[in-house]
């Protein structure tokens, strides 16, 4: 398995957010990436195996993620859904 080259982002929090949310930084980091990702996803700026990676989680793991919040694994914008038809008539 090649391991890939990883970036370390840093930034700041006031602690009273995490107090609020009733989370360590462990989990807020964990919620903060699975947010990101299904976000990315459902904006079309990652496919679904890579928010899967950014959230850390199997593609399975990942569909389940965003079935429990509401987002669509089939997420065509209307030109990608007329291009798709138009590739099936063909």
């Amino acid at each position: 398995m090649t391991k890939l080259k990883t970036t370390e982002i840093r930034f700041e929090i006031p602690e009273e957010i995490l107090n609020s949310l009733n989370q360590d930084i462990t989990e807020f980091i964990k919620e903060s990436m699975l947010y990101t990702a299904m976000q990315f996803y459902k904006n079309h700026k990652l496919s679904f195996g890579k928010a899967a990676e950014l959230a850390g989680l199997s593609k399975d793991a990942f569909l389940k993620e965003l079935d429990k919040n509401d987002i669509d694994f089939i997420n065509y914008s209307p030109s990608e859904l007329e291009n798709e038809i138009n590739r099936f008539e063909r």
